[in-house]
């Protein structure tokens, strides 16, 4: 993210540090932007979209928007629920609709094996991904379903989510996808299963097919946009990809619905970062950041924790290079997942469909609702199960003014300039 103001972003955190009344605590992603917010909107200017979404997570969860006090009637027991911005980027809420759309998932998998596959972008392609998210991101989704659709003897189905980010919140653009084994004949409606027990093709042959349909489609796109799309030639930029093996992972098909499960719950359905993974110290002004070391990772262990300290205005700028252009659908489905595909096949695909009704995954949802709401009406303090006082509580819009900067200015000089003598 390029800097546009004459403000430079160490000068900005030492005007926060000296002004910041704050010592010795350790706070959030909320606390982060509650105390840089204004500092990176006057540093790094960014776009009105950036900062609605600074101004929001400032918001969320704090007496600003109101909420409910929950009073135990056993103890007295006071604590307050505040609401959430709903903004679709905060990494603070949007639990309700990830799990909603979680299920939604979950109940259209088919009764066949399904595999996890991940294609990735070469980090050379990051500058164009940068300057035009909307049009590489969907030139992504376009490749990983053309090479499968062509690589698969049948139709398959797919759900593929993009993630713009590593696990140390650095440019990493890629998307996570869930295939099924193999694909549907729609002609005598039999299910055509691939020639390998562990992968869909061989890992070169889907890695040389994802690297041509990506070149080929960022060709043309280039060649109809003319030479002023971006600062490098197609030749330029392309210099020694076509001759990478891009990545490309495949992992073993499963039917087992706890590896499905986890699947969705750790790629299709996740976030960018977590208040479990990021800190803010504001005694020291720093930003402790902890992610999985894939490069000291072991084969067959899992990968080691290591921890990034940043400066409050990079964790910022870090966090909000993720945001992606306004109307981006971020999660697609296709072949027997997309809702035409499967209201044309008709009943080709009810014997494919999973029936939920019966399945141990609704038994286990239905339990995990039920622990949710007794843990909802559990006095934390007293472990009273009694039905507690909820108040709503009226937002503080005052609460607001403690986290700006606001820097009074005199008004303009309205006095006339003196006209110049006649010579």
């Amino acid at each position: 993210m390029c800097q546009l103001s004459g403000t430079s972003p160490s000068s900005a955190e030492s005007a926060v540090a000296a002004s910041s009344s704050v010592t010795g605590t350790v706070g959030g992603i909320g606390d982060l932007f509650r105390a840089y917010g204004e500092a990176y909107v006057e540093a790094y200017r960014p776009g009105l979209r950036v900062i609605r979404l600074i101004r929001a997570i400032r918001l969320c969860h704090t007496a600003a928007l109101g909420g409910h006090r929950v009073t135990c009637l056993d103890c007295g027991e006071e604590h307050y629920r505040y609401f959430s911005c709903g903004h679709s980027h905060c990494p603070l809420c949007q639990g309700n609709r990830r799990q909603a759309w979680y299920e939604g998932v979950e109940s259209g998998l088919l009764t066949v094996p399904y595999m996890h596959i991940t294609f990735t972008l070469p980090h050379e392609l990051n500058g164009i991904c940068r300057q035009h998210p909307r049009v590489l991101y969907g030139m992504l989704f376009r490749t990983a379903w053309r090479t499968l659709a062509v690589l698969c003897d049948g139709l398959p189905g797919m759900t593929a989510v993009l993630h713009t980010w590593g696990s140390d919140l650095k440019h990493h653009p890629h998307v996570h996808c869930l295939v099924t084994f193999g694909g549907l004949d729609e002609k005598s409606g039999q299910w055509c299963w691939p020639k390998y027990k562990d992968k869909l093709v061989g890992h070169r042959k889907m890695s040389n097919t994802f690297r041509s349909y990506f070149l080929e489609s960022l060709k043309d796109w280039m060649g109809r946009c003319g030479s002023g799309i971006y600062h490098q030639s197609y030749g330029v930029l392309t210099a020694g990809l076509e001759q990478k093996r891009w990545v490309v992972n495949q992992q073993p098909p499963t039917m087992d619905a706890e590896v499905i499960n986890a699947y969705l719950s750790r790629y299709i359905c996740r976030i960018g970062i977590s208040d479990k993974r990021l800190r803010y110290d504001a005694s020291t002004q720093t930003v402790s950041l902890s992610y999985k070391d894939y490069r000291r990772q072991e084969v067959g262990q899992a990968a080691p924790q290591a921890i990034r300290q940043l400066s409050p205005l990079l964790a910022m700028a870090q966090l909000l290079q993720h945001v992606l252009p306004p109307h981006f659908h971020r999660t697609r489905s296709y072949g027997l997942h997309a809702a035409n595909t499967r209201k044309r096949l008709g009943g080709l695909l009810e014997r494919h469909v999973k029936q939920a009704p019966d399945t141990v995954l609704v038994i286990l949802r239905l339990l995990k609702a039920m622990l949710r709401l007794q843990l909802r009406n559990t006095c934390e303090q007293c472990g009273s199960v009694a039905e507690p006082l909820i108040e709503p509580v009226a937002p503080d819009h005052h609460l607001v003014a403690s986290w700006l900067k606001i820097t009074v200015r005199p008004p303009p000089v309205m006095g006339c300039s003196p006209k110049p003598e006649k010579v």
